[in-house]
C-alpha cells in the first residue's frame, strides 16, 4: 500500500522514539563512565592511599600497591628517579597522565614530606564493563525496542482497514459513473468494529450519491428533449414568419420574439451544463483561435447595433490550439456580451492576443473588489437593478467550462474606468 499521510506519521513516531531511546542510553552510558571515573575510581585510589599511609607508618617496609591495574610509587627526599618522568610534571592531586602510550588515571597524595602515587589502568575495568555493563544493556534496548516495534506494527494493522477505505474511494471517479462500482469487500476488517461501522457508512452514503447521479442525468437528459424540442418549435415558425411580408410594427415584434428565443435557449443550455456533473467529452479539434475569435466577436457586437461599439483589435501573435469549438464559443460569447452590455454608447472594446492569453477589455463600470469575489456565484448579477438583462448564470458557465478544459480565467477591474477578463489557453501553438 502507498504510504499516505498516516503511515508517514506513524514512521517517524517509531523513527523518533527509538533515535529518542538510543540517544537517551548513549548519554546514560557517557555518563556512567564518568560517574565511574570521577566517583567511584577517585573513591578507591583515595581509599587505597589511605590504606598504604596506615600501614607505613606502622611499618616503613610495607610494600607498595602492585597488581595488574594498579602500581605505587613513592618519593622520599624530593628523590623523582626512580618514578616516570610523566609524574613529575603533574600538578592536580587526580588526573589522566600519558604513560607508556596509554592515558592511566593518576592520583597522588602527600604526608610527612613524602608524595604517594598511584596509577590506575583500567583497561580491564573497561572490559568488564563491557561484559558486565553494556551487555546488559544491549538486552535492555531490545528489551525496549521489541514492545515498540510490535506497537509500531499493531497501529499500522489497525489503520490498514481505514487506509483501505481512503484508496478505494479515491479509486472512484464520480464523475465518470463509477459509484456502482464502490464496494468495500476486498477491506479486511474482521474483528474491527469501529471500521466495520465505517465501511457501512460509506456504502450507504455511496448508494444514495449514486441515485442522486442517476436522477439528475435522467432529469438532464428529459429537459434537454422537453426544452429544447418547443424553443426549436418555435425558433423555425419565426423563421418562417419573417420570410412574410410583415409590416414595421409586426418585424418588431417577430425580432422581440427571436431575441427572447435566444435567450431562452442560451438559458436552457446554461441550465443544462451547470447541472452536469461529469467531465465533457466533446472532441477537440485544431483551429487557428485568430479566426474563431475574430468571427464570434463580430457577430456578438453585430447584436447591439444601438450602443455602436466599435472593436479594437490587438492580434500580437497569430495561434493555433486544440479545443472544443462549441465551449470556446459559449465562454467568448459570454466574455464579450457582459463587456458590450456594461459598455456605454460609442464605447471601444480591446481584444488582444498575445501568446496563450485573449484579453477582453471594456470601458465599463467597472466592479469593486467584493463585486469581483462574487461574480463565479450562479445567480450574481453585479447591478440587479440595472435594465441589462440576465440571469446570472454566464461567468459561472464560464468557470466550468475553464475548469473542465483547464484553462485559466482571470478578471481585473476598476470602478469607472473597465474590465478586463484574460483567458489563458493550454497546449497553444505560435504559429507566428
Amino acid at each position: 500500500m502507498k504510504q499516505t499521510g498516516i503511515y508517514k506519521k506513524l514512521n517517524k513516531v517509531f523513527i523518533i522514539q527509538l533515535v529518542f531511546i538510543s540517544l537517551v542510553t548513549i548519554a546514560s552510558v557517557f555518563g556512567a563512565a564518568k560517574v565511574v571515573e570521577n566517583v567511584l575510581i577517585k573513591e578507591a585510589l583515595i581509599g587505597e592511599a589511605k590504606f598504604f599511609w596506615e600501614h607505613y607508618e606502622k611499618d616503613s617496609n610495607f610494600s607498595l600497591p602492585k597488581t595488574m591495574n594498579l602500581t605505587g610509587y613513592l618519593v622520599k627526599n624530593n628523590d623523582y628517579s626512580e618514578i616516570p618522568e610523566a609524574l613529575r610534571n603533574v600538578t592536580e592531586n587526580y588526573q589522566r597522565v600519558k604513560l607508556n602510550e596509554k592515558m592511566p588515571l593518576v592520583y597522588f597524595s602527600e604526608k610527612h614530606d613524602m608524595r604517594l602515587y598511584l596509577i590506575f589502568e583500567e583497561a580491564q575495568v573497561a572490559r568488564l564493563a563491557l561484559y558486565f555493563g553494556i551487555a546488559p544493556l544491549i538486552l535492555v534496548l531490545l528489551a525496549i525496542y521489541l514492545p515498540a516495534f510490535y506497537s509500531y506494527m499493531q497501529s499500522k494493522k489497525a489503520f490498514s482497514p481505514i487506509l483501505q477505505v481512503i484508496n478505494k474511494i479515491e479509486s472512484v471517479n464520480v464523475n465518470k459513473k463509477e459509484l456502482e462500482k464502490l464496494n468495500f469487500d476486498s477491506v479486511s476488517a474482521s474483528g474491527n468494529k469501529e471500521v466495520q461501522a465505517l465501511i457501512e457508512s460509506f456504502e450507504n452514503f455511496s448508494r444514495r450519491i449514486s441515485d442522486f447521479v442517476k436522477r439528475e442525468r435522467n432529469f438532464s437528459r428529459y429537459a434537454s428533449h422537453e426544452l429544447r424540442t418547443p424553443l426549436a418549435v418555435m425558433k423555425g415558425s419565426i423563421g418562417l414568419l419573417k420570410k412574410d411580408k410583415l409590416s414595421e410594427k409586426q418585424t418588431k415584434i417577430v425580432s422581440r420574439m427571436e431575441l427572447m428565443i435566444l435567450e431562452m435557449q442560451d438559458l436552457v443550455e446554461s441550465l443544462l451544463l451547470l447541472s452536469r456533473e461529469q467531465n465533457t467529452e466533446l472532441t477537440n479539434e485544431k483551429y487557428v483561435v485568430n479566426d474563431l475569435l475574430k468571427v464570434i466577436s463580430t457577430n456578438i457586437i453585430s447584436t447591439f447595433p444601438d450602443k455602436n461599439i466599435e472593436m479594437d483589435w490587438q492580434a500580437k501573435n497569430l495561434i493555433e490550439c486544440s479545443l472544443s469549438e462549441q465551449l470556446f464559443v459559449i465562454v467568448i460569447n459570454n466574455l464579450l456580451r457582459n463587456a458590450c452590455t456594461y459598455s456605454p454608447q460609442n464605447s471601444t472594446i480591446t481584444i488582444q492576443i498575445q501568446n496563450s492569453k485573449i484579453s477582453i477589455t471594456d470601458q465599463g463600470q467597472g466592479m469593486t473588489a467584493e463585486q469581483l469575489k462574487n461574480i463565479f456565484k450562479p445567480f450574481y448579477r453585479v447591478d440587479e437593478h440595472s435594465n441589462n438583462k440576465g440571469f446570472g448564470l454566464g461567468l459561472a458557465i464560464v468557470e466550468w467550462i475553464c475548469k473542465q478544459c483547464d484553462w485559466n480565467i482571470h478578471f481585473e477591474s476598476t470602478v469607472g474606468i473597465g474590465t478586463t477578463a484574460t483567458l489563458n489557453l493550454k497546449n497553444v501553438k505560435i504559429l507566428a
